[in-house]
């Protein structure tokens, strides 16, 4: 049986340490010349070898979060320590899993090809042990007979497969996730959040997770980070605290999870139903 989930981080790497620390940032955007704030001073840690989710209402700024995180943008105020270093720039060991899978894969590589485009820059590697290293991923992605594949010719759950183990295949530190679910139908998301917990409990990785579904941040996650309405910040931190392995009806019928779900539900539902405060 897999390691329990709640104290997943702590049988990997012993005590909790941080991974990723973010201290008094603030984030402001200019809109017809005029500032609006996304985030006042937010202060968060991530521990390494933990699985936390982000959610929040529309325009909270949870994409936001992960590009100041990831370095594809730069923070008005505050600092991001990625491995006590401040990021400054996209890091060496943090890989990012966009919304949009169909568009980050490449139409004219096959399978096994757009994976190993994740290992460029690895030139130490041969090309024979490029390959093994790939098809290592592919069985953990399950897309075993897949590698002469090209995107065209699978589904749209197996192209998410795809990115899933091109980011895995640099084998990082952390996997920032935005939404990489949200595009597929519902069975389809259910097995793709099966696979992430099984990666998530095969190899030491950690991740941050956006979503706006609330279900699916309960059901993943060991821990949930609810922003609140721009400028405000987190409004809940939750240990979700459910007992692993997770299951997709067992878990959900759980009465943890449903108080759990309704818990954020309800606190995401008020905030929508509020105006945006002036200057926002």
């Amino acid at each position: 049986m897999l390691a329990g989930q709640d104290h997943h981080a702590a049988t990997r790497f012993g005590t909790p340490s941080p991974v990723i620390q973010i201290r008094g940032l603030t984030k402001q955007f200019s809109v017809r010349n005029r500032p609006v704030s996304i985030f006042n001073s937010l202060d968060c840690t991530i521990d390494r070898g933990s699985f936390v989710s982000v959610i929040g209402p529309s325009g909270c700024g949870k994409s936001t979060l992960l590009r100041l995180v990831s370095g594809l943008e730069r923070p008005s105020g505050g600092s991001i320590l990625f491995n006590g270093q401040a990021v400054s720039g996209p890091p060496h060991g943090m890989i990012y899993v966009f919304q949009q899978y169909a568009k980050s894969i490449f139409p004219w590589r096959t399978v096994i090809q757009n994976i190993a485009f994740g290992l460029k820059a690895n030139t130490h590697l041969t090309r024979s042990e490029t390959r093994e290293r790939c098809r290592e991923y592919l069985h953990l992605v399950g897309l075993d007979g897949y590698a002469d594949h090209y995107p065209a010719q699978i589904s749209g759950g197996m192209q998410q497969r795809v990115a899933i183990a091109r980011a895995l295949v640099c084998e990082p530190d952390v996997l920032l996730m935005d939404e990489p679910f949200s595009a597929v139908d519902a069975m389809t998301r259910a097995l793709l959040q099966d696979l992430l917990l099984r990666i998530w409990t095969t190899i030491p990785v950690t991740i941050l997770f956006v979503t706006h579904d609330v279900d699916e941040a309960v059901f993943l996650s060991e821990r949930v980070i609810s922003l609140g309405r721009a400028p405000s910040g987190i409004s809940d931190d939750i240990a979700i605290g459910l007992p692993a392995p997770r299951d997709q009806i067992a878990t959900r019928a759980d009465e943890r999870f449903i108080a759990l779900r309704q818990r954020l539900f309800a606190s995401i539902f008020q905030q929508e139903q509020q105006p945006a405060p002036e200057g926002s």
